[in-house]
């Protein structure tokens, strides 16, 4: 079965259409790429559509040949040729998946005239449908000798891929351990692949390393165009690692170099926000959550947000402001979280539930605006996108195929094709519906964490309006209110003003809050004095504060399960990306100003600006 690629009819509009330039000019490249012919085609019929094929008239090319089959012995020299003459003219349509299935009828071996031309052409149909795993299990068949030297980088980051979906996570580190630096970006791939699976076999040690050789690559290869995404997805995988084994001041160093504007940007504030809760720095927690609340990134999901900012209220006694964020997160989100069951419910097959997308994204009115932001997360997930795109791939060949079997004296052969395809075509639908009602069902279940997280810290506010605190909570306010106390050191690269509504584009990251606990000696331990140092979190908050059980670190750096982070350390995948609404951000607060530099010096960056 094929699993795999990217990109849905639904979410990400991709096209299924082919353009004719683009056709024609993969078509002269694969001819010129594979050799013409193996062996002296002694049957004038497979001379006449090898020539046919060399004059481009591919319609004409598949008919001959397709006429000559029936006629054929399986296993004969000319059966074989015939199939890689077949597949050659598949290819030249645009047909990838079709010429798949005509070249595995050319069963030769290595030392075979066609051996090799046959594994190069099962690697460039990989290149056209991207995630075809039985285009990997292909190749993973084949002697290295088969391709170019500079093909093995990709082969082998295939295959070390391919073992790592199956869980062979040895056999995977044995493939990608073969890579060079001189394999381009194919090592980067190869080392951040690395880095993730020595995470699942619990190895932090070469986990780091793995990672580390992503950044090393700018000094021993330089820096190329490619290379960037590679560094911030390698800054991210640390800092998620040094926060899964409580080293929170490095692992806040790595998040805070993830450059402005990039992809893994705003992640990166977000789990920073965490980072600094753990360093108990919570003027730095609000500032994060500041920027997130910006109307820059409204289109954002970040439930967990507004968790953490009631979570810090309530640390820091304001039980009012508590209450407030709190009942507005729960307005918001529990409708949300029953619209999602709703979506989610019913007797679809995988197959429907796929098809049910494809109209979602069709009728912009099917969902709400709050709803399709978490589709949009959910489902922008790596693996479900190659298979999107893999299903949006095939019904462009399905178009190929009907073009063709119109062009086509042999009706009955193209008529063969199309309904193979349809079959490949179902299976990767149902599977693609299959993944996509895992995803939301995931998110749906981090929801309710969340909104439960919520439920517990306004059940615990009601209670410590009433000095009915346990001393769990207590040690942790006592520990707060040392800390957010603490006077902050003024300097000449930052002013303060009280937060009037606006946002600064270019301060964004760099928000620091002054919060002051207005906790009282009874909401304290008996006998703790207020005076008391309140050293940075070495492990996961009090079981009466912690954040959701979904809040790990992405799957691209989760750390193993004998090392994983406190149960809250950045939103699940499916918990990515949104601000929380304009009416619960910190500045509500009545003790809330804004913090930002004024320069771009070092200094600034150390002091928090981005």
């Amino acid at each position: 079965m094929h699993r795999s690629t990217s990109s849905p009819p639904v979410w990400s509009a991709v096209s299924t259409r082919v353009g004719r330039v683009a056709a024609m000019a993969t078509a002269l490249a694969l001819l010129i790429a594979l050799p013409a012919r193996s062996v002296e085609a002694a049957n004038p019929v497979l001379e006449q559509a090898n020539a046919l094929l060399e004059d481009e008239r591919y319609a004409d090319a598949f008919g001959k040949v397709a006429a000559l089959l029936p006629t054929l012995i399986p296993g004969d020299p000319t059966y074989i040729e015939a199939h890689y003459t077949l597949g050659r003219t598949l290819m030249a349509l645009g047909l990838y998946q079709s010429a798949l299935r005509s070249f595995d009828e050319v069963a030769v071996g290595p030392g075979h005239a066609l051996y090799n031309a046959r594994m190069r052409a099962y690697l460039e149909i990989q290149h056209k449908l991207p995630g075809n795993l039985a285009t990997v299990e292909r190749l993973s068949e084949a002697k290295p000798s088969a391709f170019k030297p500079e093909d093995l980088p990709e082969i082998r980051y295939l295959l070390g891929r391919y073992h790592f979906d199956a869980a062979e996570h040895d056999t995977a580190l044995d493939d990608l351990r073969k890579i060079t630096p001189q394999g381009g970006e194919f090592y980067l791939k190869a080392r951040m692949l690395m880095g993730i699976t020595y995470v699942i076999k619990n190895q932090a040690r070469p986990a780091l390393e793995a990672f580390k050789d992503v950044l090393r690559f700018a000094d021993r290869v330089g820096r190329p165009s490619y290379y960037e995404p590679y560094e911030q997805k390698a800054f991210m995988a640390l800092g998620r690692l040094f926060f899964s084994i409580g080293k929170y001041e490095t692992a806040g160093r790595y998040y805070d170099r993830v450059k402005e504007g990039t992809t893994a940007w705003l992640d990166s504030l977000f789990e920073l926000g965490w980072t600094y809760f753990h360093l108990r720095r919570l003027d730095r927690v609000l500032g994060q959550l500041h920027t997130l609340n910006s109307p820059y990134f409204e289109d954002r999901y970040y439930p967990e947000a507004r968790v953490l900012e009631a979570l810090i209220l309530f640390r820091t006694c304001r039980f009012p402001e508590t209450l407030v964020v709190v009942q507005r997160f729960l307005r918001d989100y529990k409708p949300l979280r029953k619209e999602l069951d709703n979506q989610l419910g019913g007797s679809r097959t995988d197959a429907e539930f796929y098809w049910y997308l494809a109209s979602l994204a069709a009728d912009k009115a099917g969902l709400s605006v709050a709803l399709r932001r978490i589709f949009n997360a959910a489902l922008n997930d790596r693996e479900l996108q190659r298979v999107f795109t893999l299903v949006a791939k095939l019904a462009a060949e399905q178009s190929g195929l009907a073009k063709l079997k119109r062009n086509t004296t042999a009706t009955k052969q193209a008529q063969g094709l199309i309904d193979d395809l349809g079959r490949v075509r179902n299976v990767m639908i149902s599977e693609a519906g299959a993944m996509a009602r895992r995803r939301l069902t995931q998110v749906r279940s981090e929801l309710t964490e969340i909104i439960r997280q919520g439920l517990r810290i306004k059940y615990e506010t009601l209670k410590a309006r009433r000095n009915s605190i346990n001393d769990a909570v207590r040690v942790s306010m006592a520990k707060t209110a040392a800390a957010v106390n603490e006077p902050r050191a003024q300097d000449a690269e930052h002013v303060v003003w009280p937060f009037d509504g606006g946002y600064w584009r270019d301060e964004l990251g760099g928000y620091t809050y002054d919060i002051r606990s207005r906790c009282e000696q009874k909401h304290f331990p008996a006998g703790w004095k207020s005076s008391a140092a309140a050293p940075a979190d070495d492990a996961k908050p009090a079981d009466d504060t912690k954040p959701a059980d979904g809040a790990k670190p992405a799957d691209d750096a989760k750390p193993a399960d004998g090392a994983k982070p406190a149960d809250g350390a950045k939103p699940a995948d499916g918990a990515k990306p949104a601000k929380p609404a304009d009416d619960t951000k910190p500045a509500t607060t009545p003790a809330a100003k804004s913090e930002t530099t004024t320069t771009n010096t070092p200094a600034t960056a150390s002091a928090g600006g981005k």
